[in-house]
């Protein structure tokens, strides 16, 4: 099983501002036929229905293959004044459509998926990290919360849990800990929740890419850039429970 992560394609209403977005997941998709794929986050760029259209246009064809989480740019105007109305478009115009197994926008479980290929059964986990609050200035900023960590928990310490190869998503970058304005809150709370019990950790927010090898007690855990018109993009392969990453031309 391989795997193609992506993250802050930030789709604009007009779509001559996506042809960058829209060249990437072309490639992806011609070049990568049978990856499955994760984005994590700020998919739109300030919730705008006509934004949501422009998006579903160009991720229905991952439809089946395509794993997605919302971020701050999802839920709210310039990412940084959270709408509710804008959020429950996250779900009601892609997470339902797309058939993601889950809604995200406020206090919710993650969403999971699980997926099978030859031997290898592999635990999709997609988490809501936007932090709802009214206030711009701390909007950017993620957290996970106590609910939805204690269902996280709750999760990886189910037996079947430990007899599958566990990738865990969001959208906030966790160790941004000195940018008050857009730091994961409750980052070390999740490091203690999956300490040990998943194989690979995806994130965005940043526009930064990077990677870190045995982190967090996970084979990998892996940063994204903002995908559109770059050329490389995380590849992770999961072969009889053997995880490893490479990156990638697309």
């Amino acid at each position: 099983m391989k795997i193609i992560h992506l993250s802050d394609l930030h789709l604009h209403t007009n779509g001559r501002d996506n042809r960058d977005a829209a060249r990437t997941l072309k490639t992806v998709r011609e070049k990568y036929p049978d990856h499955y794929v994760v984005i994590t986050g700020d998919i739109v760029d300030d919730g705008h229905e006509r934004q949501y259209e422009n998006a579903f246009k160009l991720l229905k064809p991952f439809k089946g293959r395509l794993f997605i989480v919302p971020g701050n740019h999802d839920f709210g105007a310039a990412g940084n004044f959270y709408s509710l109305e804008r959020a429950r478009r996250f779900d009601d115009m892609l997470a339902r459509p797309l058939d993601q197994g889950g809604t995200f926008q406020a206090e919710n479980r993650p969403v999971v998926n699980v997926v099978r290929e030859g031997k290898d059964r592999v635990m999709f986990i997609g988490l809501d990290t936007n932090l709802e609050t009214d206030t711009p200035f701390d909007f950017a900023c993620g957290q996970v919360g106590r609910f939805q960590l204690r269902a996280l928990a709750s999760l990886l310490a189910q037996p079947e849990a430990a007899d599958m190869t566990r990738v865990l998503f969001f959208h906030h970058h966790p160790f941004m800990r000195n940018d008050p304005f857009m730091k994961l809150l409750d980052a070390r709370r999740l490091a203690r929740v999956i300490y040990n019990k998943v194989d690979v950790v995806l994130f965005g927010h940043k526009h930064v890419m990077d990677r870190w090898e045995n982190m967090w007690g996970a084979r990998w855990v892996l940063a994204s850039d903002n995908s559109p018109g770059k050329s490389k993009a995380g590849e992770i392969t999961i072969k009889n429970r053997a995880v490893s990453m490479k990156y990638v031309d697309i």
